[in-house]
């Protein structure tokens, strides 16, 4: 997992193991630099006067690559790769004057330019806690995660600076419990599976040892006592106290690549800034108010193979709630009587309605199929190539034009090593070998039915694949939530499926925004939440497996703007966020205040700077009712 940020003065990547400052002049995200040509685990995009690389060992790519020496770059397209902690590649256009520094060479520009920095690290495997599948072995596992931290302060509150959380393996006769700290907090709940995955971020953030006990649950420390009341109750405290402590370090740290701590409303903020956590979440307790809506939610129903989870919720620092359902009204999926406008008939799902809390993304690991939440099952995804492989099948003649998905493709994830193939009309052992073999994504176009897939010859059930090697998908197809399901269960990441019948017209509407956004870099959840509120039965959409598993990283920020017509021009919302967004920050696209991810900066612009302003950004954007892009407004502004 690699993360960045980026300052006035400077430029940070944050790896597992390393991380690598890059020294900028004036740093403005935005523009629109050259692609790096590769795919990347991160990339930071915007606007600068000078580079500073720190490393020795740059290399200029070209059709001969050669070592970047002093001098003058020509007009034109340059890309580097920097030696460094984290691979690091730069992408520009010349000319650009090349220095010979103490700590690197450094380019620098007529004016500012637009560049794109990439960040990307070999990954390696996790470490494994092993515990017997029981509450206190699932409590010894999280205490494993707590214990992880490399920094006390606030810094911890940055996803750079939180290390990944150890694989846990559960084991009939694992030793459950670590090693006693009493320098430690320590948190008791009962010994159930539910009331420990509850308990689970506010411990692991905390650095605290969690232990299973009789009672109420508990935390203590030097600093704080506090008794909870218990579930459901248990589950709403500890939501609040991850999203305020997280919130309150957020804005109290000073991180390399950030402006340094945002203006917050708390007494002893510098005193604060060098306590421990477990003091800060005393000032939280008695104040609160810092969190604002937290990223992602994740319910659970009362089994302890959940416990498998745990690295993907603490590394994203989820908060966890039991998982509430009731049967959902058919009439909320719009289901119609007029067979003649669905595409055949399909397998029946037992959608749920999920009692959901106030976090803007959801996952489900309770009984039922949830819309509104994506179903979070599967492993965690293997190390990608460099190019992008991308296939698009059409098995339906009325759907044909949805096959300009292709298209976005191409041009979304222009300028990269991209293979994006058409295929029509495959057979069933056609499709099966499509999905038994590596790629980065299947966008699936046309009829799915109680058998399967449709094929001319017959239907492909996806649980008799012989294993899935496509990363992602999407089966834009009638009731194909049973087909995506298993195509998880057989080693897929992600994808996104229908739970019942679904308008043709509806269905290129959604494919061709989701194709479009999801090239684009937003999460697999967050680029179908935007998707189906194109059309009147969006909820008939959702998310198997990881919901925040992209198919690319986005260049800078995933945001999006919100656009309304005023008496004096228009009212411009911006909002960066994203299910793994806990702990970010974003540049205000406005005045270049940061900003935690998740909050919205607004402004009033009159139709010149509007035009201004997407000329810097490529973003989705919301007006009147659509979601369109920035580059449609450069030339012809609305009017107001």
């Amino acid at each position: 997992m690699v993360e960045w940020s980026g300052a006035d003065d400077r430029l940070c990547g944050f790896g597992e193991r390393d991380a690598i400052v890059i020294d900028t002049e004036g740093w403005r995200p935005g523009g629109d630099p050259p692609a790096l040509g590769v795919r990347v685990d991160a990339a930071a995009i915007g606007t600068t006067e000078a580079l500073g690389l720190p490393a020795q060992d740059v290399v200029v790519i070209g059709d001969d690559d050669r070592p970047l020496s002093e001098g003058t770059l020509a007009a034109g397209v340059h890309r580097l790769i920097v030696d460094g902690p984290l691979e690091t590649r730069v992408a520009f256009e010349g000319p650009a004057s090349v220095d010979a520094g103490s700590e690197g060479p450094r380019l620098r520009f007529p004016e500012p330019r637009p560049v794109a920095v990439g960040f990307s690290e070999t990954p390696t495997p996790r470490e494994t806690v092993t515990v017997p599948p029981t509450p206190a072995g699932l409590a010894a596992a999280v205490t494993a995660a707590a214990r992880t931290h490399r920094t006390a302060g606030p810094g911890r509150s940055h996803p750079g600076r939180r290390p990944r959380t150890p694989q846990v393996v559960l084991e009939e006769g694992a030793t459950a419990a670590p090693e006693p700290d009493d320098d430690r907090p320590t948190m008791t709940v009962p010994a159930d599976p539910t009331a420990v995955l509850v308990a689970a971020p506010l411990a692991y953030y905390l650095g605290a040892d969690l232990l299973t006990t009789a009672g109420a649950p508990t935390l203590g420390g030097d600093a704080l006592d506090h008794e909870f009341e218990p579930l459901p109750a248990f589950a709403e405290a500890v939501g609040g106290l991850v999203g305020d402590l997280c919130g309150l370090d957020t804005a109290l740290r000073s991180v390399d690549g950030e402006s340094g701590p945002l203006p917050v409303d708390v007494d002893d903020a510098d005193r604060l800034r060098s306590a421990t956590p477990l003091e800060r979440l005393r000032a939280v307790v008695d104040d609160g108010g810092y969190g604002g809506t937290w990223p992602l939610a994740t319910y659970v129903n009362d089994d302890v193979e959940n416990g498998r989870y745990l690295p993907y919720l603490l590394d994203r620092l989820s908060t966890v709630y039991p998982a509430e359902a009731s049967e959902l009204d058919p009439q909320a999926l719009l289901k119609r009587s007029l067979d003649e406008f669905f595409r055949g008939e399909t397998a029946s799902v037992e959608a749920v309605d999920p009692t959901l809390a106030d976090s803007r993304f959801h996952a489900w690991r309770g009984d039922g199929t949830p819309v509104d939440a994506f179903t979070l099952l599967g492993d965690e995804p293997g190390s990608a190539g460099d190019g992008f492989d991308v296939e698009v099948v059409c098995n339906d003649e009325a759907m044909r034009s949805e096959g300009d998905v292709a298209e976005v493709y191409r041009r979304r994830l222009d300028g990269r090593s991209v293979d994006v193939r058409v295929r029509e009309r495959l057979t069933t052992a056609e499709l099966a070998a499509l999905f038994e073999r590596p790629t980065d994504l299947v966008h699936f176009i046309g009829h799915c039915e109680v058998e399967g897939l449709v094929c001319p010859d017959g239907h492909l059930a996806t649980a008799d694949l012989d294993g899935c090697e496509a990363a992602s998908f999407f089966l834009n197809a009638c009731g194909s939530y049973h087909e995506g399901y298993d195509l998880v269960r057989q080693g897929a990441t992600a994808g996104a499926v229908t739970l019942t019948t679904v308008l043709d017209e509806q269905a290129v509407t959604v494919g061709t925004t989701f194709a479009e956004l999801l090239a684009a870099g937003f999460a697999f959840d967050r680029a179908m939440a935007l998707a189906r509120g194109e059309v009147l039965a969006g909820r008939d959409y959702v998310v198997v497996g990881d919901g925040t598993a992209r198919l690319r990283s986005p260049r800078g920020d995933a945001g999006v703007f919100e656009l309304e017509r005023a008496d004096d021009g228009f009212a411009v919302g911006y909002e960066a966020t994203a299910p793994d967004a806990a702990g970010r920050r974003y540049r205000d696209p406005f005045d270049d205040r940061e900003r935690a991810a998740g909050t919205t900066a607004r402004t009033t612009l009159d139709r010149e700077r509007l035009r201004e302003l997407f000329e810097r950004y490529s973003a989705p954007v919301r007006f009147d009712g659509r979601l369109r892009w920035t580059d449609e407004f450069v030339d012809d502004p609305p009017e107001y």
